[in-house]
């Protein structure tokens, strides 16, 4: 069976890697759009695989049919990148979601966001907004992913520890086949790494450790997620959980764990641009996203994991929190943040990174 799956894949990519700008384009439902009505396109600039965030989407417009949905997939770092380069003439986007927090909060505090205020956003947790300007909406587990045909009769290792322990105790094996994001590329990479950077005692072995067994570097989840599953690595660190767990549900040889040591955690934010040509829609938009029926769709129906604790369903809260892990370490959005964007600390992270790699800028 793996065979054939592994051969097929081959032929058929069955994940997209959103490394490029990806426009998807949901029409009206409007069967016959009056001639008074003016057509609305709400433009979503995210970072989320258009099939995670798709569901959402469509039950967002079911609600409101009139509305067309632009939605421009990016990665977090050329997301951030491209609201920096806008120009006046260019085509704006009306809400703007990445989990890269530390990259949203700095749009956010350098004046992109517009703010807003509902008794939706209202009732969301303090930590789980800023200024009533960007909003978090999901949360995402940082996992470690692996193909457990490595452990022969070793256990699964549940901590960052014992994740040392399997690549010296098999080492000619995992030489080269240790997958990471590439944190100078990938905003969500730099992220995760910082964060484990000031949290764990095992940050500078792990890094030595990565970078003499050859770790390759990827542009997304996504692409690691492949690669593990065609065979090209076996083992992905810093994976984000929602698409992990997904897989891991379809391909069973795949086991994904939080570690047992600590995870980390990151929240999806979302805001308002400020210079949103649809700003009703995109309202409409965030007050649904954060709603009980955004939530629960997402809960339901994405592999994304909502951020509420009312929302029931496989994909929920509740049912992650029943999964083994560590204490959970959220990376608090914040001011704390700004320090991550700092340039001079990000030089010095981005210097280390490049000589355990092997790399040059």
């Amino acid at each position: 069976m793996k065979v054939l799956i592994l051969s097929l894949l081959l032929l058929v990519s069955l994940c997209p890697i959103a490394n490029a700008e990806q426009s998807n384009r949901l029409p009206s439902k409007e069967s016959k759009p009056s001639k008074e009505s003016n057509p609305v396109e709400l433009k979503i600039w995210g970072a989320a695989n258009f099939d995670a965030i798709e569901p959402l989407l469509k039950a967002y417009q079911a609600q409101f049919p009139e509305i067309t949905i632009v939605y421009v997939e990016h990665s977090s770092l050329e997301l951030f990148n491209r609201v920096l380069s806008l120009q006046p003439t260019d085509k704006k986007p009306d809400v703007l979601m990445s989990p890269a927090m530390d990259l949203q909060f700095k749009l956010v505090n350098d004046g992109y966001a517009k703010p807003y205020q509902s008794e939706v956003t209202d009732a969301l947790p303090i930590w789980a907004k800023w200024r009533d300007e960007a909003f978090g909406f999901t949360f995402e587990p940082i996992v470690m992913v692996i193909n457990q045909d490595i452990l022969g009769h070793r256990a699964m290792p549940e901590s960052r520890e014992a994740l040392l322990s399997l690549i010296r105790e098999q080492s000619p094996l995992v030489q080269g086949k240790i997958g990471l994001s590439d944190i100078e590329t990938v905003g969500l990479g730099y992220l995760t790494w910082f964060h484990d950077s000031q949290q764990s005692r095992t940050y500078g072995r792990l890094l030595e450790a990565f970078g003499s067994h050859h770790a390759q570097l990827y542009p997304n989840s996504s692409a690691m997620l492949q690669a593990l599953l065609r065979g090209e690595i076996f083992i992905a660190y810093n994976v984000l959980g929602s698409y992990a767990f997904e897989w891991s549900q379809t391909y069973p040889w795949i086991k994904t764990v939080m570690p047992t040591d600590y995870t980390s955690a990151v929240m999806r934010t979302a805001f308002i641009f400020r210079e949103a040509q649809n700003l009703q829609q995109a309202q409409s938009f965030i007050d649904f996203l954060l709603s009980d029926d955004g939530q629960t769709v997402l809960a339901q129906a994405s592999s994304l994991i909502p951020l509420s604790e009312n929302a029931v369903g496989p994909n929920s809260l509740l049912e992650i929190r029943r999964k083994p892990h560590g204490i959970f370490r959220p990376i608090v959005f914040g001011l704390p943040l700004l320090v991550q964007t700092d340039q001079a600390k990000r030089a010095l992270l981005l210097e280390e990174w490049r000589h355990a790699m092997h790399t040059t800028p």
